[in-house]
This record gives structure tokens, C-alpha cells and sequence, in this order.
């Protein structure tokens, strides 16, 4: 059932007409809904968002795929984002909300790029009531912490970057990111993502991402990914490897409204996640 709500999206982009004009926009909002279930358990929830961008020029969308618009033209931008995350299981309820704002700046007539940003993180955890005790619940306060990116942009539509967190040494955790949106014949591109993380703060970890989304025209894309976790074992823990997938489509029904879906199956989870974007 849910792999059949991707191919809405889908069906949909190619019955649309796609015969906007290019056009130009310096603001967007985004919102999406995730349903999330924990494999093997009674544990279930979801997470909302919302998430806005201000440019500091306007973005011109002319001959490049609607979504990859800002990357390919290194358009620099302030954002926020609020998130909501609600699990259940046996009535116990766990909520954690998450804030941030950031910059993404270009330095202009250089192939340099940097960013930085404030996250904030606040849980709070209830108890049903039973025959032994009251309905309960414990909330923390938000707890700050600041993050920095660098990278470099040395070609039209590629970025290679990494990110640092605050009170962190780099030989503790580390990242590299890429992203590369290609041209193609005609109105056709592709997207190609990969990230390498390496932690060891709670335990040594690797993880390797990777994805591609295939753009049939500015308006439609199609694409899939995976996710690969290995962990070191310990006196408390055995080692293990585990990957998870997920596959997600896109289409722009207008230059400035687009709608999203996208399925990740995972050994303990799996999400459905719907989302759109207006620009302005």
C-alpha cells in the first residue's frame, strides 16, 4: 500500500503538463508528514516539519531542474527549521522537538563555500497512569549546540564539504559530503549524493550514504539510495553491519509548487514520509 502512494506521485508528473514558464524566486516553505514504524515491536510515531529559506538573491530556474535550482546556482540563503518527533509503546509517550537556523553562504568569485547554524534539542517523556502510580511526564530544557560546514564548489553543479560540531574533536567524528547535479540531453539530469561519517564517541562507527535521483525533465525526478552502518563491537556490544534503503519521487506541478514522497526500509524502521514546497 504505501509503495503504491509513490507511484501517485509519479503517474501524476508525467500527466502534468509541463509548460510553465521558467521564473525566478528568493523564498521558499517547506512542510512534510512522516509515519513511522518500528519493525518488531508495538513502538510506533512520527515526525512533522516545517522548514523555511530565505535567498539572498533571487534564484533563476532557467535550464536547470526546478529542485536543484539554488545548488546548481550556488544561491546563498539564511533557514529554519522545526521539527517534532512522537513515539509510542504501552502507552509510555516520548516527544523531541528540534530547532535550527543557519546560514549557507557562497563567497562570491571563489570556488569556496561555508555554513553555520545553531541546533537546539528539548525531549520530554510521559507516563500513563496505572494502579501504582499517576500519570507522569519529565521534560529537559533545550540544549544548544553551534555547527559549522566548509567545502569547496569547483565546478558548475558539484560540492564537496564537511561539517563540524561544537565540543567535538575532529578525530572523534568526522564526515565528507558530495553532490553533483549533471545535464543531460535535453531537459534530463541526474543527482548523485554520497557521504562518508566516521564516529567514535559512543562506540567506533562507519557510515556510508549514497543516492542518485533521475530528473525525466525540470519537473520530475525519480530516485533511490542506501544507507550502510557498521559498528565496532565492545565488552558491551558485538559488531554489525546493516543497510537500509529508500526510494523517493518528486514533481513540480507549477515552476513554484511541488509535492514529495519518499519510502526508507530499514532493519528497525520503517518511514513514509509526504512533503511539498511552495516558492515565492
Amino acid at each position: 500500500m504505501k509503495l503504491k502512494l509513490l507511484s501517485i506521485i509519479i503517474t501524476a508528473g508525467f500527466l502534468t503538463s509541463p509548460f510553465a514558464l521558467a521564473a525566478t524566486y528568493q523564498s521558499e516553505l517547506s512542510a512534510f508528514y512522516e509515519d513511522i514504524d518500528v519493525t518488531g515491536g508495538s513502538e510506533g510515531g512520527y515526525s512533522v516539519g516545517l522548514e523555511g529559506a530565505y535567498y539572498l538573491s533571487p534564484v533563476d530556474t532557467k535550464n536547470h531542474p526546478l529542485a536543484e535550482a539554488a545548488f546548481v546556482e550556488k544561491a546563498s540563503s539564511v533557514y529554519i527549521n522545526l521539527t517534532n518527533y512522537e513515539f509510542k509503546e504501552s502507552g509510555d509517550r516520548l516527544d523531541i522537538y528540534h530547532r535550527a537556523l543557519g546560514v549557507d553562504f557562497y563567497i562570491p568569485n571563489t570556488i569556496f563555500y561555508v555554513g553555520a547554524g545553531v541546533n537546539q534539542y528539548k525531549s520530554k517523556y510521559s507516563l500513563p497512569s496505572d494502579e501504582s502510580f499517576d500519570a507522569a511526564s519529565f521534560s529537559s530544557k533545550w540544549d544548544s549546540s553551534w555547527f559549522i560546514k566548509a567545502g569547496v564548489a569547483p565546478v558548475t553543479g558539484l560540492l564537496v564539504w564537511s561539517e563540524f560540531e561544537e565540543d567535538v574533536d575532529v578525530s572523534e567524528q568526522w564526515n565528507i559530503n558530495g553532490k553533483y547535479v549533471i545535464p543531460l540531453a535535453g531537459e534530463q539530469a541526474l543527482n548523485i549524493e554520497a557521504s562518508y561519517a566516521y564516529q567514535d564517541i559512543y562506540g567506533a562507527s562507519d557510515t556510508i550514504r549514497g543516492a542518485a535521483d533521475y530528473y525525466f525533465d525540470r519537473h520530475l525526478s525519480l530516485g533511490a539510495g542506501f544507507v550502510n552502518s557498521s559498528y565496532d563491537g565492545d565488552e558491551f556490544n558485538d559488531s554489525d553491519t546493516r543497510t537500509d534503503y529508500f526510494i523517493r519521487a518528486r514533481n513540480y506541478f507549477t515552476d513554484n509548487a511541488s509535492l514529495e514522497l519518499s519510502y526508507y526500509d530499514g532493519d528497525f524502521e520503517n518511514r513514509l514520509m509526504l512533503g511539498g514546497t511552495i516558492r515565492f
